[in-house]
């Protein structure tokens, strides 16, 4: 299993003071001390991801964690920052900070409470762009579910690198799954898949649904290459297959407004009257700056990862499921109840204390043209 991972890079953006989710709020409950922390990265002025954390010290003040040969090791936690200690811990179970060598250069931690803390003192001060990685997670609340992105890393990065929000998911989908309504005129496909979470010791792993898209609006039918991508990127969304496989895909998500083309559906009647008598121009109404339409959360596919990860190879692709429609079905998760939030943020302290899942490293994502994003 590969657990949804993103990587957002950008800008980093402060809630205000007074919100209800500040940047940073360190708390007591039942006697133990607590701190959240959450804030957005800024990809472009129209999109941003909103990342979050959550650490506490233990009421035993023991560490539980994984050594680098994967057996479960416990540290004392006035030990946690010594050097030894902290080399004997598995990378995945690190938090990584890095704002340069203005803040110490690297520093790793072995608990979330600390990177925290030193995100609290630090973050404001960076002036640059970051990169955030970490665990995607969707929590049920009331009707529907909410995506959540729990940072594990933050890293200074330079100005080359392109802001962007991207997640490596594992999809699993089948023909019965695609949307192709809107492909004929919009040229967009939706797929009905599922991703696989983690969620509790009592239920474990479980399929959970999501819809993901494929957009193809910008592309250029007169562009030999854009063609050939088109056609490449179609065998693995367009699903023929007939019983369950999943698939390793680089997804952007696009959360806020997307920039539009400025056309004559955007005119008063008044203004295409005066374009009609050749008074104006099409140009001559266009404003200043770009043009933002609906603001949209979406989550587009951009390209298969066809690499191994863990134990699922995808270098040829597809893998099957190897399970029957009936057998799938029954690794659904069905939410049993409304949940408040606090239950969420319970969730996400019990999550960070079970994960056991190995990291999967994102490589940076190769520069394209951004015909399907």
């Amino acid at each position: 299993m590969s657990q949804p991972r993103f990587k957002f890079t950008g800008t980093a953006s402060f809630p205000k003071a007074d919100s209800k989710k500040p940047f940073c709020k360190v708390f007591t409950k039942d006697g133990i001390e607590m701190v959240s922390m959450n804030f957005g990265v800024q990809e472009s002025k129209n999109s941003m991801g909103f990342v979050e954390c959550f650490g506490s010290i233990p009421k035993n003040k023991v560490i539980k964690t994984k050594d680098t040969d994967g057996n479960d090791i416990e540290i004392s936690w006035d030990n946690r920052f010594d050097e030894n200690t902290i080399k004997s811990v598995a990378n995945y179970r690190k938090y990584i900070v890095d704002l340069g060598e203005d803040f110490g250069g690297r520093k790793e931690f072995i608990t979330q409470y600390d990177a925290i803390l030193y995100l609290k003192d630090n973050l404001h001060e960076y002036k640059g762009l970051i990169c955030v990685t970490g665990q995607m997670k969707k929590d049920w609340y009331e009707t529907q579910y909410y995506d959540k992105f729990i940072f594990q890393n933050v890293y200074g990065v330079d100005e080359e690198h392109k802001p962007s929000l991207r997640i490596t998911v594992d999809i699993y989908y089948k023909k019965d799954c695609i949307d192709k309504e809107n492909w004929k005129e919009d040229k967009v496909i939706g797929i009905d898949g599922y991703i696989q979470q983690y969620i509790n010791k009592e239920e474990g792993t479980k399929f959970i649904p999501q819809r993901f898209i494929f957009n193809a609006s910008k592309l250029n039918p007169e562009n030999e290459k854009h063609i050939k991508l088109l056609n490449y990127k179609l065998k693995y969304v367009d699903s023929k297959a007939k019983k369950w496989e999943h698939l390793l895909w680089e997804v952007k998500m696009l959360n806020g407004a997307e920039e539009v083309d400025f056309d004559e559906s955007q005119l008063t009647d008044a203004q295409k009257e005066q374009i009609e008598l050749g008074i104006k121009t099409l140009d001559d109404f266009k404003p200043n700056g770009s043009i933002f339409g609906e603001r949209v959360n979406e989550y587009r596919l951009l390209e298969p990862s066809l690499i191994k990860t863990g134990s699922d190879d995808f270098s040829n692709g597809f893998i099957s499921c190897e399970m029957t429609d009936d057998e799938f079905d029954e690794l659904i998760y069905h939410p049993a109840k409304k949940e408040k939030m606090s239950d969420l943020e319970e969730s996400t302290k019990k999550e960070s204390e079970e994960k056991n899942e190995k990291e999967v490293d994102i490589e940076d994502e190769l520069d394209d043209d951004d015909l399907f994003g």
